[in-house]
């Protein structure tokens, strides 16, 4: 089904979002075999009898095998009363502690919970890049990081980011409005991943794209009958897309150059986009036969 979008209709190369070199510091962590206080609290807690309170603890590591907290050496407190206390949770970075007031009023000077930690006992760098990517478009490192992965983990998780990035994507931003049934039925049912063909004609496009955010707006617009002075609600959808895998050629068409040329040189689509590759008169590289490269 063909279907028309209207302005404005935004086209990016993909050259920002070219990632070709990806590493990722990664917490090698070990758990401890003694039991010591993972988290603390000198706050002075009131509670009458029979009150029940839950208090949030939070660890600065991960902790493992929780222990409910014991009168006497978990919590310090004053009164005719005594202290009953869970914790929701015995794994973890963090639980919540139930702390009950039995038998008369009670002031607790201080809380703790005592368990395992799990500290970070060394930190590995995990590595992986694109030497053919980084020889084409120089190194493009990925701004992120991999929390709470492992060092298999990470890995897997850089190879899936060269997979994907090392080569560019150009993304699009269109506008669908809902016109008629068949523009309103796409509207509705298009999702987050659907794969669609989209078609300019000024930029040369026609290839497949993937959805990767819609926005849906109902916006007030003037009646074509300007005689009742109405307005009439149209419903039109924003898709943000990425084009699908993008096929480089290998063997882009350079003058002087043994299989590069006429007969064996293909047009490059990089190129064209590319201001460090297209060919230039009168530049001091670009302009030299044997380097730049014609565009598309």
């Amino acid at each position: 089904m063909s279907l028309s979008f209207l302005e404005p209709f935004g086209y990016s190369h993909g050259w920002r979002d070219i990632i070709n070199d990806v590493s990722f510091d990664v917490d090698v962590r070990r758990p401890q075999d003694t039991y010591t206080p993972v988290w603390s609290s000198d706050e002075t807690i009131a509670l009458a009898l029979g009150q029940t309170i839950q208090v949030q603890a939070k660890a600065s590591d991960p902790f493992r095998d929780a222990l409910d907290p014991v009168n006497g050496t978990d919590i310090i407190f004053s009164g005719p009363g005594t202290v009953l206390a869970s914790i929701s949770r015995r794994s973890g970075q963090s639980t919540t502690i139930s702390v009950t007031a039995v038998g008369g009023a009670v002031t607790i000077t201080r809380l703790q919970v005592r368990g395992r930690p799990v500290p970070t006992d060394r930190t590995v760098k995990v590595s992986s890049a694109d030497s053919v990517s980084v020889g084409r478009h120089g190194r493009r490192s990925n701004p992120g990081d991999a929390p709470w992965a492992n060092a298999n983990d990470a890995y897997a998780i850089a190879q899936l980011l060269l997979a994907h990035y090392s080569q560019r994507r150009p993304t699009v931003t269109m506008r669908l409005v809902s016109s008629d049934h068949e523009h309103l039925l796409q509207i509705l049912s298009r999702t987050i991943s659907d794969m669609i063909t989209i078609q300019h004609g000024e930029l040369g496009l026609d290839a497949s794209f993937h959805i990767e955010s819609i926005e849906h707006t109902i916006a007030r617009m003037p009646s074509e009958d300007s005689d009742t002075g109405c307005e009439q609600r149209v419903h039109y959808a924003t898709l943000g897309c990425e084009r699908t895998g993008l096929i480089v050629p290998a063997n882009p068409f350079t003058f002087d150059a043994s299989g590069l040329g006429f007969n064996d040189g293909v047009f490059d689509p990089t190129a064209a986009d590319d201001p460090d590759a297209v060919f230039i008169f009168d530049h001091a590289t670009q302009g030299q036969f044997d380097l730049g490269r014609f565009g598309t």
